[in-house]
């Protein structure tokens, strides 16, 4: 499989052309930037024991109604995660994360854009009529 037609065709499929370009520009002005990690900056909307929700900055807004992202509170791999994280994610998957979404995606290792912190992204999708 081409992963550099996966790592370009998706997002633009999922972000109004409008999102796509800021996340873009965005993008390549973050990489000149040294001041951290921007999950670790980002305000929480809820928040539990080591997990916590954050709004999507650049949202799948083409197709989605809700876009919002979980993290662990700690700046870390997802194979660094600690059997104690884990156990509150697969808790958090079967209440939380059920009762106020319809999908969690996760992407793979050669496709995530954040790889130092791990993060699923959390989504309503936009109703078809």
């Amino acid at each position: 499989m081409n992963t550099n037609l996966t790592k370009t065709l998706a997002p633009r499929t999922w972000r109004s052309q409008a999102m796509q370009s800021q996340y873009e520009s965005d993008r390549q002005s973050d990489l000149k930037k040294p001041d951290g990690c921007p999950l670790c900056k980002a305000e929480s909307i809820e928040t539990f024991t080591y997990w916590r929700t954050i709004p999507n900055k650049y949202p799948y807004d083409a197709v989605t109604q809700k876009h919002e992202m979980i993290i662990p509170i700690r700046h870390c791999t997802e194979k660094d995660l600690t059997e104690v994280e884990k156990n509150e994610l697969k808790e958090l998957k079967t209440t939380f994360i059920n009762d106020h979404y319809i999908y969690l995606i996760e992407a793979l290792p050669n496709s995530k854009s954040i790889p130092g912190h791990h993060h699923l992204h959390l989504v309503v999708p936009k109703t078809v009529d």
